[in-house]
């Protein structure tokens, strides 16, 4: 047997060894077999989100959350009223109390919309919130009660996900080292990068299992929800009815609704959808309606007048000039007079360089105001710049209140940043290219200070989705608690790094800081993202996350900058200085600080000093 033929039969064998050992864990730390009970009509006192866990073999289904505001209606906290075919609305009824932690995350949500305690059912998928922390908060407190009532428990340990980690390296190293047997390349720098993607890709088999599993009262639980699901199905037709029958059928609509029976109840409240790009509500003029976004082709519009005209005259000299060549040669052929190659040309050129031409001359010459809610903010990949760096369309719809259908325009990062959607604006815009010159809130949205995740403890429960997020080592903020058990709160972004900071490094004044996007980073990595902005162009932004996982955060600035980085002694547990780049680690997390200017990146000394300062506040 041949050295390449000897190396992928091991790897196989690694490989096939590996798989039977996850095998091994996953039907060990199987759920229980769960058999439907007789059909009952019967409810037992668990809440309609339990019952979607322990129902959908413990994973926690999007339909919890819609069916948690359909018991709250049917408890009369809320009202679900149906005015039309096409709109029903949820009226706040009553300041609830005792509700269980999760059912107060869907009602603060519900809260957080309404306009006199009035909000759409489709304006539900609204909203600033950040929707996948939303989510995991609330599935969260949902896996809190089902452990508190004993019906669910963790699936994996550290010691699995220890084993399954180090043992997928075997096979990841003998999938390498065949690689580089069979590279026929001196160097066989294949083998590396083969076992790199290898364990990668056992890592991500490895997170396909689900986190939580069921106990043996689970099980039984679950068998009666089963039955009582049979139960509604041959006697509720319950796909049929509206979020508004919840009126009549109280609590069984939602259970029927956790229970997968009610599609069409559970599509009326999208509580826990993201909202739709082209599809936004609005209350503005009083009533609550849809309106229909759309986004124009960029070929003409969304774009600033001054480089229209310059791109149209461009445009219109070179399909002029090609024109004028095609002509000369036809007519060297005697298909074409010579004496109207010019004037076709030039024609041609006209005719291209017209259009856009005019818009643009229109719009410079009197745009116009418009004054509205913003109902949409988007930002759309538009190819790339020179070096990698992603390209952003920053899209603005407004709604006028005096059409169903409204046209997004393009504006700048700047005026875009600030913005969130529900705020009523006065903006000066062309109406031919869609352009916005200027943008002025003339009245914040109720939401920039929507209610927080009513995280109250139950975020820190231990409770991964898959295998592939089980911490292997704890973490380091798990122990930084206080006398009485309590973590303290994170440092958010704006906490190490505030104005003062970057007026005494950096020589800048700065407005308070706004929200802005992290880096690119796995979805595995939740960072939080804070910036700072100058009148004259300069921005700051200030990224940080924790846990083990941060240190990802380390390695960001040769993804951004393309640089290789040079280490900074004395500064947290390590740091990185990139050009206008610094990013550092402690115990407790990892930050990275970038600065933007039109005059270049900063000198390494203000950058460095504010990682220290930085570094000191995050590791105190």
């Amino acid at each position: 047997m041949s050295a390449s033929m000897a190396a992928w039969v091991a790897a196989a064998a690694a490989t096939g060894l590996w798989l039977l050992l996850l095998l091994a864990l996953a039907v060990a730390t199987r759920n229980p077999d769960v058999e439907p009970g007789p059909a009952t009509g019967e409810l037992a006192g668990h809440s309609p989100a339990v019952v979607d866990l322990i129902t959908g073999n413990w994973r926690l289904c999007d339909e919890a959350a819609s069916a948690t505001l359909l018991d709250l209606a049917a408890r009369g906290v809320v009202a679900v009223e149906e005015i039309g075919p096409e709109l029903s609305l949820v009226r706040l009824r009553k300041e609830p109390g005792g509700l269980r932690p999760y059912e107060r995350l869907v009602y603060d949500h519900v809260r957080s919309l309404a306009v006199d305690g009035v909000v759409a059912t489709g304006a539900l998928a609204e909203g600033s919130r950040d929707l996948g922390r939303w989510w995991k908060s609330f599935r969260r407190k949902v896996i809190v009660e089902a452990r508190e009532q004993g019906l669910s428990r963790p699936r994996w340990s550290r010691a699995h996900a220890l084993l399954l980690g180090v043992a997928a390296s075997v096979p990841a190293v003998a999938i390498g080292i065949a690689v580089s047997v069979d590279d026929s390349r001196a160097n066989h720098d294949g083998g590396p990068g083969a076992a790199i993607v290898s364990f990668a890709l056992l890592v991500a088999m490895m997170g396909r299992l689900n986190g939580e599993r069921g106990t043996a009262e689970g099980a039984r639980a679950a068998a009666h929800w089963l039955g009582v699901r049979e139960h509604l199905r041959a006697t509720g037709r319950f796909a049929e009815r509206p979020a508004a029958s919840v009126t009549i059928w109280g609590r069984h609509l939602a259970y029927a609704a956790a229970l997968g029976l009610a599609p069409r109840a559970v599509g009326s409240l999208p509580v826990s959808t993201p909202a739709d790009d082209n599809r936004a509500w609005s209350d503005y003029g009083g009533m609550w309606h849809v309106v229909d976004v759309r986004y124009p082709s960029r070929l003409l519009w969304g774009r600033p007048p001054g480089p229209t005209i310059l791109r149209g005259l461009a445009a219109g000299w070179f399909a002029g000039f090609f024109t004028w060549i095609l002509l000369v040669v036809a007519a060297a052929f005697g298909v074409w007079p010579d004496g109207f190659v010019l004037p076709a040309a030039l024609a041609a050129g006209l005719a291209v360089a017209g259009l856009p031409v005019v818009y643009a001359i229109t719009d410079l010459g009197g745009a116009a105001t418009v004054e509205g809610q913003i109902v949409r903010l988007r930002r759309f990949s538009d190819g790339s710049k020179g070096n990698d760096t992603p390209k952003w369309t920053y899209w603005c719809a407004i709604d006028e209140g005096g059409s169903r259908e409204v046209r997004a325009m393009c504006l700048s990062e700047e005026m875009w940043r600030p913005l969130r959607e529900g705020d009523k604006v006065r903006a000066v815009a062309g109406r031919r290219l869609g352009w916005i010159r200027r943008i002025d809130v003339t009245e914040d949205s109720r939401m920039r200070d929507a209610p927080s995740y009513g995280d109250t403890g139950e975020h820190l429960v231990d409770a991964p989705e898959n295998l592939g997020e089980v911490r292997i080592l704890p973490d380091p903020l798990a122990r930084a608690t206080t006398a009485d058990g309590v973590r303290p709160a994170d440092l958010t972004p704006a906490d190490l790094v505030t104005p003062a900071d970057l007026k005494r490094a950096l020589g800048i004044d700065v407005g308070a800081p706004v929200a802005c996007d992290g880096p690119p980073a796995p979805s595995w990595l939740r960072i939080d993202s804070c910036r700072y902005e100058t009148g004259t162009g300069v921005t700051v932004d200030v990224h940080a996350a924790t846990g083990l996982r941060s240190r990802y955060l380390m390695v960001v600035g040769h993804t951004l900058t393309r640089v290789q980085g040079r280490p900074v002694e004395g500064v947290g547990d390590g740091a990185m200085l990139y050009p206008g780049l610094v990013s550092a680690a402690t115990r407790r997390g990892t930050f990275a600080i970038t600065v933007s200017s039109p005059q270049g990146p900063p000198p390494p000394g203000p950058l460095i000093d504010l990682a220290r300062t930085a570094a000191a506040r995050l590791g105190q």
